[in-house]
């Protein structure tokens, strides 16, 4: 009995090490324990401390990461600098990681105030950054209240919005010129007459390298 409890232990953890693999979002205790067929929080609790365990060894270049009560793998900082190139979301143009950039400094951020800075490309760039899941946005006012969602602290291998201001501490805090008001309905809704994200400005890099990409806060047209 106790044989046949250990191969089926195995084959749960086994299980568990798989959707955690393949999620692209990190997974709660309830999600996993749903996909193993409804054991209790406790056991899953007790496998995630077992591959916690295994992969902490130095023969693995993948780590598990549990914060919050979810959980996902993720690559060791030692080799990420090495095969971040493989990563998705590799092929976001460099202007809208910039963008992206400063909305994570000043995170929440305005859309409106965001505008002041980047441009009217920034309504675009924010309309790629919320299809690729990077960014959520939620009315207030006549603007959008921009966040960074989890799905980026998973990409860039962050915790939290503050591990990310802290790597590029010293930076100047953005603070907005006045400009002429602009109402975000007066203006055309992307893929009227703005540009593609992009199309303009091809040049692409790592997002791994997006604390560099933050610039001085600057009102432009272009990239």
């Amino acid at each position: 009995m106790s044989e046949e409890r250990t191969a089926n232990e195995m084959e749960d953890r086994a299980l568990a090490e798989a959707a955690l693999f393949l999620s692209p979002q990190p997974l709660s205790r309830r999600g996993l324990a749903k996909i193993l067929g409804g054991v209790q929080r406790e056991y899953i609790d007790r496998l995630l401390a077992e591959l916690k365990q295994e992969y902490d060894r130095e023969a693995h270049g993948l780590e598990l990461h549990m914060q919050e009560g979810r959980s996902a793998f993720r690559v060791k900082a030692f080799y990420i600098d090495r095969v971040s190139h493989l990563a998705p979301q590799q092929d976001i143009p460099r202007p809208i990681l910039r963008t992206l950039a400063v909305i994570a400094y000043n995170h929440p951020m305005l859309q409106s105030d965001l505008v002041k800075i980047r441009g009217n490309k920034a309504y675009a760039h924010v309309q790629e950054l919320l299809r690729r899941n990077l960014l959520r946005a939620e009315e207030s006012g006549r603007s959008l209240l921009l966040h960074v969602t989890r799905e980026f602290l998973r990409h860039f291998g962050l915790s939290t919005v503050e591990e990310f201001r802290f790597h590029v501490a010293g930076l100047p805090e953005v603070e907005v010129e006045p400009e002429p008001e602009t109402r975000d309905d007066d203006l055309a809704a992307p893929g009227d007459s703005e540009t593609t994200p992009g199309a303009a400005d091809n040049d692409s890099g790592s997002t791994v390298e997006i604390a560099n990409e933050i610039e001085a806060p600057r009102s432009e047209g272009g990239g």
